[in-house]
């Protein structure tokens, strides 16, 4: 059993009401921490139709129907409104998130779980990052960090096996993107996706590398970025002992990945996983941070403003991260227990 901190969201998106119907349908088996704004979740209850009241708390409890432990961080600017970007929506959850990323840093919590935030509203309230990712990582002081995309994998969705897919780079213009891609860069994104991935119970991972270019750059006459950059990286990864192949055209690594070929696919930029991977499995797609000193789990949909306070959002992402974040946590801990020396 995990404990999690559990931050519920950008205020004026869907993240507070799809969190509370997603623990209102079905209560982990952890210890769980909202971390928010109590206001904000009685309004996310109502929107839900459900009723788990907050229990103020300072540490990770079970939920139950007498409600969720519920640490309140009171807004200090409420001047947003709902459905709408606002800065002091990205104040709140920047603040929220603070103190989450404050338990996990001290031990109090195994991971850290959090409602869509929205960047724009993280930027405009003053934060310096380009992403939720950036901003975890500077409180955590990590310079090296990532982010993954894991769906149920399409040939077994029933399963409980993982489709896994990293970006060799994030969010940048696309016209960076050729040159933001090194083999360093890939061969770190090539170990960080084994790493990761292993460590959710993964054995014997197959990694599908992609191309870059059309074609996988047609022997150079499309670019030469597969025979510079990514073939070296994925020769090196093999020599390091990761199963990995590639590069791949990436118009059809995705439909060999479908059908079961691969546990893990590496692509070269944002759209390129993204389209594929909301595709395959969107309504149960969450985003993994990868390089943190703790678990750090989202569901992979966005703040939705155009539907925010309908309560016709869907809970299965945010229900998903929970578990995901739940297994990854177990194993964490299991390893950090098999690691320690045993007494005689």
């Amino acid at each position: 059993m995990s404990k999690l901190a559990v931050v519920i969201g950008d205020p004026t998106g869907i993240g507070p009401e799809v969190l509370a119907r997603a623990l209102a349908a079905q209560p982990p088996d952890d210890d769980l921490l909202l971390v928010g704004d109590a206001q904000v979740w009685e309004q996310a209850q109502r929107i839900a139709g459900v009723t788990l009241p907050p229990r103020t708390a300072t540490h990770p409890a079970r939920v139950t129907r007498d409600g969720v432990p519920f640490l309140d961080v009171l807004a200090s600017d409420r001047t947003w409104k709902l459905g709408e970007m606002s800065p002091a929506a990205g104040r709140a959850a920047g603040t929220w998130m603070e103190r989450a990323v404050g338990l996990a840093l001290e031990g109090a919590v195994d991971g850290l779980v959090f409602g869509p935030l929205n960047k724009q509203a993280l930027i405009r309230a003053g934060y310096p990052v380009r992403d939720e990712y950036e901003f975890c990582a500077k409180l955590a002081r990590v310079e090296e960090h990532d982010e993954m995309n894991v769906i149920p994998h399409p040939a077994a969705p029933e399963s409980g096996r993982l489709l896994w897919v990293a970006r060799a780079s994030s969010h940048v213009p696309l016209r960076d993107v050729a040159r933001s891609i090194t083999k360093e860069q890939v061969l770190r994104t090539i170990r960080l996706a084994h790493r990761v991935a292993s460590s959710a119970g993964g054995s014997e991972l197959r990694i599908g590398v992609a191309a870059l270019n059309p074609h996988a750059g047609e022997g150079g006459l499309i670019g030469d970025e597969e025979e510079r950059v990514i073939t070296p990286a994925v020769v090196a990864a093999i020599t390091e002992g990761i199963n990995a192949m590639g590069p791949i055209p990436a118009d059809h690594i995705f439909r060999q990945a479908r059908a079961g070929r691969f546990d893990v696919v590496v692509s070269m930029y944002h759209d390129q996983a993204q389209i594929a991977t909301k595709l395959l499995g969107f309504e149960m797609g969450v985003s993994v941070g990868v390089g943190m000193p703790f678990v750090m789990v989202t569901p992979s949909h966005g703040t939705a403003f155009d539907i925010a306070g309908q309560g016709g959002a869907d809970p299965r992402p945010m229900a998903q991260a929970l578990r995901i974040a739940s297994r990854l946590a177990d194993s964490a801990r299991q390893q950090r227990t098999a690691k320690q020396p045993t007494g005689k």
